[in-house]
């Protein structure tokens, strides 16, 4: 069985017709680590993945969420407005900045 990676293209099926062709399909994800595109009369209607795939797509669109939030900020301003408090450069203990 070849090794698959994130950037192979996923395989393509026709929507099962019984049930227990889903299951077959989602055991066939899990076991192989491959996507498969399910398609309804030659049209892509659903993608069955694995979950690690899933954790790796929630985690870069909450990047892209905190990118664009960070974009809307003015840095230069806030930097002026919200000045750490003095005590934080005071006293003995190691400084991270």
């Amino acid at each position: 069985m070849p090794k698959h990676t994130l950037l192979s293209e996923p395989d393509l099926v026709d929507e099962p017709q019984q049930v227990q062709d889903y299951w077959g399909l989602v055991s066939r994800v899990a076991a192989t680590q491959h996507p498969v595109i399910v398609r309804r009369g030659g049209a892509d209607l659903a993608a069955v993945i694995p979950v690690e795939y899933l954790k790796l797509l929630r985690d870069l669109l909450a990047q892209q969420e905190a990118e664009q939030r960070a974009a809307q900020i003015d840095w230069a301003k806030m930097a002026q407005d919200s000045t750490p408090p003095q005590q934080w450069f005071e006293g003995e203990e190691p400084k991270p900045f």
